[in-house]
């Protein structure tokens, strides 16, 4: 059976035929389990799982050069165990990214598949992989999530309790059709524009190599918690300038853009999920759409102010989000240029019952009890290279999980590092006094000037921290 792709999905899937070998564009989630397994048990609710979303059953292809997706009547995906051995916490992680890291070949097979490594009977890694053009990371969990209960349910020797699915990803294309055709689409699309009309595409932020003549789609990830006081401030911080705690990072973040590059008018992207989507109605697929956001900071901008102009830009864009991201990519990107923004951010909030999610949000080693299983999070890079820096945070009510994710090509991990060290300077100083002038909020602390003085002097001083992930970041 032959179905459209969602116009998300079609871009997707030419980036996938220019670089087929490329992971950029891999969804990884993998979590640790801890006690006995069952595999039999899981192996037979990881094919119920595969029977309930099509998307797990479907091929990617082109049809007299139309992309496709083939949903198939057979089952394209199984459980692939692998017995690893006692292997030490370096290798096996070594493994689970050398997994996260594999390509697929979209029109050969499945756009996901499950691994489970088995390091002892009593300790193994599962890991959730899928190409993006499937499936976005709120979809993967809730995937995650009926496997889990289908299991439960294999075990206990009952039905899995899961509700019917009234909907399919067919319907989001079919809205997303009807959309085009309305006189809405000339609406959004002029918002749209009059959002962007003049906006630099570029940004100058420091890079330590010259840009190549073209994007590899090469990265890496510099993943770090947000320090407990900073988390304990955020809700009350925020409700101080009236925005929410995810407005108020993101508006953080592009305040620290405008310090590192010096420009007063740029674009920035924010990645949002279409109002058509149907997550909530326990349809898996692709609903991202990436808005624009208009940074334009005068020399007396607060960060009080910053934080207030991006939530109302947030407030407004997300409620025209449906508008497919790649026609603004096609229509206002100027011509030659590699996007309409080079930094994106990517900012999920876990709502009451996400449990999988919050897990994430805890980082690495963090555990919770989940369908009769103890489960850990396993940290993984994923989505690396896309742009020239990506800040991904996935949060809940106690923890926030940040991932500055760059493209190896333009810079080194120490650069990245200080990148994350100002960040979390920033978000204190705006929790601090939000009335703070922008341009005063200090980048350097008295450790750093110290080892920078003596570096400019010749004296010596402490050493410079590591710059490279620390044992457990991942």
């Amino acid at each position: 059976m032959e179905r459209a792709l969602s116009l998300g999905q079609e871009a997707l899937w030419f980036l996938n035929r220019v670089a087929p070998d490329s992971a950029a564009y891999n969804v990884v989630y993998a979590v640790r389990v801890h006690g006995a397994l069952n595999v039999p048990v899981l192996a037979e609710a990881v094919e119920s799982t595969v029977d309930r979303h099509d998307v797990l059953r479907s091929v990617f292809t082109e049809r007299e050069g139309v992309p496709k997706r083939l949903i198939s009547e057979a089952r394209l995906l199984a459980l692939d165990v692998r017995d690893v051995g006692d292997q030490t916490e370096s290798a096996l992680a070594a493994l689970v990214r050398a997994e996260a890291s594999r390509p697929f070949d979209l029109p050969a097979g499945a756009p996901a598949r499950l691994v489970l490594l088995r390091r002892t009977p009593d300790d193994s890694v599962l890991i959730f992989a899928a190409h993006h053009l499937a499936l976005d990371l709120p979809s993967q969990v809730l995937v995650l999530h009926d496997l889990f209960e289908a299991y439960r349910a294999s075990l206990a020797g009952s039905a899995v309790n899961w509700k019917p699915l009234r909907s399919t990803y067919d319907d989001f294309v079919a809205a997303e059709r009807r959309l085009l055709d309305s006189p809405r689409a000339d609406e959004l699309a002029g918002y749209w524009k009059e959002v962007c009309a003049g906006a630099g595409t570029t940004l100058s932020l420091p890079t330590d190599r010259p840009r190549p003549a073209r994007q590899r789609l090469k990265g890496a990830s510099h993943v770090f918690q947000m320090p407990f006081d900073i988390v304990d401030k955020l809700t009350p911080a925020s409700r101080t300038v009236r925005t929410t705690p995810a407005r108020y990072l993101i508006g953080v973040f592009q305040a620290l853009l405008h310090r590192y590059t010096g420009q007063s008018d740029f674009l920035t992207g924010c990645a949002a999920a279409s109002t058509m989507g149907l997550n909530r109605e326990g349809v898996a697929g692709y609903f991202v759409n990436t808005i624009p956001l208009r940074a334009r900071y005068g020399p007396e901008w607060t960060l009080r102010d910053v934080v207030h102009e991006t939530g109302r830009q947030l407030r407004e864009g997300v409620a025209r989000a449906d508008y497919p991201s790649v026609l603004l990519q096609r229509n206002l990107a100027p011509s030659g240029a590699p996007g309409l923004f080079p930094v994106l951010v990517s900012m999920i909030s876990a709502r009451r019952g996400a449990e999988l999610l919050s897990l994430a949000a805890g980082g690495h080693g963090a555990e919770m009890d989940h369908a009769g299983l103890r489960l850990s999070a396993f940290d993984v890079p994923q989505q690396e290279g896309q742009f020239d820096v990506t800040l991904e945070l996935i949060r809940d009510s106690t923890a926030i999980r940040c991932a500055l994710k760059y493209d190896t090509d333009l810079f080194d991990e120490a650069t990245i590092h200080r990148l994350a060290e100002h960040y979390q300077a920033f978000v204190r100083a705006a929790g601090e006094n939000p009335d703070r002038l922008v341009t005063r909020v200090p980048l350097v602390d008295d450790e750093e000037k110290a080892r920078l003085l003596a570096f400019a002097t010749g004296q010596s001083a402490r050493p410079w921290p590591e710059s490279g992930p620390q044992q457990g970041e991942w």
